[in-house]
């Protein structure tokens, strides 16, 4: 698509936005319409139950659609943000949903012989979000959460030699992917790092207190005990820490043949008096080396096997975002699944915009209405936004699956659940066999060294992430349980770091 059509199209998508919001008054009577079962008094009937449960899911379903286009609105379109009104329409989605889950409650208190599927919507209404008990305080969390938010999009390094300045997405992200100057990329780590993290640091504090007290008035101890009740399971944290238990002989390998590689690699600049079980964070290829698979080139076992670069094959056959996204839509079809409606290639955002600041970490939005969903990304062609484009699908997909279910049920079962299933789809579109059927490939099966280096890709980008995920956890658990306070916030995070990770940043 060219520059002009997306221009246009923006143009004809804002104009139209605003007047798809709701008005305060619009959910100010979602909010009374939901709330008159108070007068009838009648929580002890099933068929009272029943009759509450389809007004609030149709009003929930229009709040939803709303609330979605405020996201995409933040979201895409930054700058542009009425910022007052969002604080009021927040306010009143949080005493909308402080309402509808106390009325739920007392559902609940009545319904041990009621339909599974009855009280299974019940239970889901009464628990839906961590709701506050005034407006100052709903306003105060809001503006923290934007705080953060903002400096994260619009943070950004510059270099004193050039006065050039990057941003996050994509510019340093890319440097990260792509130098192999082990003085740049620490620049890089430490410099974003500095720009971020001073400017978060109170906002971050006053962010965990706040959400703590909203977690205690809402009847948990704290807010990991709501996040933890998400998965349902009585036992989740020992079965997490079982799992990890289980893959860690894995990444505890991969880590050592990483390490060795890399003190190869850099040679006089590795740092010497640095740990012999440590990797330096900066030179895994990721801002925050979550993934390693930007420096397969310098771990590969094999390097002088025919290597299978995707990202060159997509640039050598003149591929476009827009192709890319298509060739996702191709491999959804062809299982079976369904094909994008023409409001997602009309309104999504694939590309950063040059004409205002966005948020560009990959997101896909259900706007509760059967038709419009929706993709905002910072696409750039390569190997890794080849495998997130269809990811992000992924997500589109399901809502697209449900769509029809009453609004309490279009979710994940849990909230890793769709994760899970975007990543099943990413290793999915890897494999050779199905690089082959669309044609970026010319064979259809591997070497045995070939595919060792296969594995050893899937591995720096699946099983070197597994720790961060577990690492990010236990740590925000421990945070909001008060074993990790603001005197030790980054103390705390690198002592776990080691002893999960096995890597640490090195200073000069």
């Amino acid at each position: 698509m060219n520059l002009f059509l997306i221009f246009t199209l923006s143009l004809s998508f804002l104009k139209a936005f605003h007047s798809e919001l709701l008005s305060e008054s619009e959910i100010q009577n979602l909010l009374d319409q939901v709330a008159s079962i108070e007068k009838e008094g009648c929580y002890h009937t099933e068929s009272c139950a029943r009759k509450w449960l389809t007004q609030y899911n149709e009003n929930l379903r229009k709040l939803s659609a709303n609330m979605a286009q405020l996201k995409f609105k933040k979201e895409a379109n930054d700058v542009k943000n009425p910022v007052e009104r969002f604080k009021e329409i927040d306010f009143l989605v949080n005493l909308f949903f402080e309402k509808t889950q106390r009325i739920a409650k007392k559902f609940n208190e009545f319904s041990l012989n009621w339909n599974s599927y009855l009280k299974r919507m019940l239970k889901l209404a009464s628990n839906r979000v961590i709701t506050f008990s005034s407006k100052k305080k709903n306003d105060e969390y809001q503006n923290l959460l934007r705080n953060l938010k903002n400096v994260y999009a619009k943070a950004k390094v510059c270099k004193n030699d050039t006065n050039t300045c990057l941003s996050l997405e994509p510019e340093l992200v890319d440097l990260m992917k792509k130098s192999r100057d082990y003085d740049e990329l620490l620049w890089a780590w430490k410099g974003w790092r500095d720009a971020t993290g001073p400017k978060m640091r109170e906002t971050f504090i006053q962010l965990v207190e706040i959400r703590n007290k909203a977690a205690r008035e809402n009847g948990y101890r704290d807010m990991s005990e709501r996040w933890i009740e998400d998965f349902e399971d009585e036992n989740f944290e020992s079965t997490y820490d079982s799992l990890y238990e289980q893959i860690r002989p894995f990444y505890e390998q991969l880590h050592t043949y990483v390490r060795r590689k890399l003190k190869n690699f850099y040679g006089t600049k590795y740092p010497k008096n640095l740990n012999s079980k440590f990797i330096p964070a900066h030179l895994l290829g990721n801002m925050w080396a979550q993934t390693w698979d930007n420096i397969y080139d310098l771990v590969v076992p094999y390097p002088k096997v025919n290597q299978l670069n995707l990202t060159k094959i997509l640039n050598e056959k003149n591929y476009t975002i827009r192709n890319i996204f298509e060739q996702a839509e191709n491999f959804f079809t062809s299982i079976g699944l369904f094909k994008m409606t023409r409001s997602f290639w009309s309104k999504s955002v694939f590309e950063k915009p040059s004409d205002r600041i966005v948020q560009c970490h990959p997101a896909a939005f259900d706007f509760s209405n059967g038709y419009d969903f929706r993709i905002k990304m910072c696409t750039s062609v390569n190997q890794e936004y080849f495998t997130i484009a269809h990811h992000e699908m992924g997500h589109i997909q399901y809502y697209m699956a449900y769509k029809n279910q009453p609004l309490f049920f279009r979710a994940g079962a849990n909230s890793a659940f769709h994760e899970a299933i975007g990543d099943t789809i990413s290793l999915s579109v890897q494999t050779i066999n199905h690089l082959n059927k669309i044609n970026l490939v010319d064979y259809n099966s591997l070497s045995k060294e070939q595919e060792i280096n296969f594995l050893m890709s899937v591995a720096l980008n699946k099983l070197a992430f597994l720790p961060y995920g577990y690492l990010v956890d236990k740590w925000r658990w421990g945070m909001f349980r008060g074993k990790i306070n603001a005197s030790n916030y980054n103390q705390k995070w690198w002592q776990m770091r080691f002893k999960i990770f096995i890597f640490i940043i090195y200073k000069k």
